[in-house]
């Protein structure tokens, strides 16, 4: 529930103890989640699968995460409910307080300025509605006011416009842009039942998890919703999907190998490969900006 009070953000310092040497930041690498002493953790990889590295110690509960600006902190969702940024140059992480409760799928903006979040003001799971806030201000904003469930949602580069998922089509889950100028919202998919995990490119493409062509593959789009391209065609989950940097790979999570592993493909299909360790169980995953 949305609480009355806008007051300004504020961040309480948490420490972390037992985690590793600090990390240095490289545009390389990708963070993800993986179940250890009874809880999921962040850990980071380099995109070829070495330096792997756990980063926290205590539980997290993730539907988003995205990197900072400075490519040295990353915005999770705790099982509790809480947003954390974990610095991961000190070893410690801090809340960050937005004045509301219950909300899901938060990610920080392009420029770390803003944080996009999924929140239900009627108490229902089934009527969330797309939220942005202001770090500095702690300024709130409802960007949709749709029937039924919205979540997922991402900024493109250029924070022009969010894409979302929406179930405003009944049984139907179908991906959305929202012009932030204008508020006007364009569908990008219809009829094809289900699309899910959205993830904006540098390059105004999406990639995203959709099982229109019978198995749940990653598919890439234009901003348009013309231009469809399926990259991964193997039998098995395939999830969640983030984007190099550069545009010209997309990391992601499938259960092609019966587990749910972190792989990375090249933009165009070529050069699949697990980047995680055989057998580590993971979902989540960020590549660093």
């Amino acid at each position: 529930m949305v609480k009355n009070s806008c007051s300004a953000v504020v961040f309480l310092l948490l420490t972390i103890v037992s985690m590793h040497k600090s990390y240095a930041a490289d545009r390389q690498e990708i963070n993800f989640l993986s179940f250890s002493n009874s809880f999921w953790q962040i850990y980071t990889v380099h995109d070829d699968g070495t330096n792997l590295q756990q980063i926290s110690h205590s539980p997290v509960d993730k539907v988003h995460s995205s990197w900072s600006e400075t490519h040295s902190e990353m915005l999770v969702n705790t099982n509790q409910g809480k947003l954390l940024a974990y610095d991961l140059t000190s070893d410690g992480s801090t809340i960050l307080e937005i004045g509301v409760q219950g909300m899901t799928d938060a990610v920080w903006s392009w420029n770390t300025k803003k944080v996009l979040f999924s929140l239900s003001i009627a108490n229902s799971i089934d009527a969330n509605d797309i939220w942005e806030v202001e770090i500095s201000s702690g300024k709130r904003k409802r960007l949709t006011n749709m029937k039924h469930m919205q979540h997922d949602p991402v900024w493109t580069h250029d924070e022009k416009n969010v894409v979302f998922v929406s179930g405003a089509g009944g049984q139907d889950h179908d991906l959305f842009l929202l012009e932030t100028a204008t508020g006007a919202t364009r569908q990008l998919t219809a009829g094809q039942r289900y699309h899910f995990e959205p993830a904006c490119s540098v390059n105004n493409e999406i990639a995203f998890s959709s099982n229109r062509s019978g198995d749940y593959e990653i598919w890439v789009c234009d901003l348009e919703g013309k231009r469809f391209e399926q990259i991964t065609h193997t039998p098995g989950l395939d999830g969640q999907p983030t984007w190099s940097p550069d545009g010209k790979r997309i990391a992601f999570i499938s259960a092609r190998g019966g587990y749910p592993a972190l792989w990375v493909i090249n933009r165009d299909g070529s050069n699949a490969r697990q980047i995680s360790p055989e057998g580590m169980r993971c979902r989540g995953p960020a590549w660093s900006r």
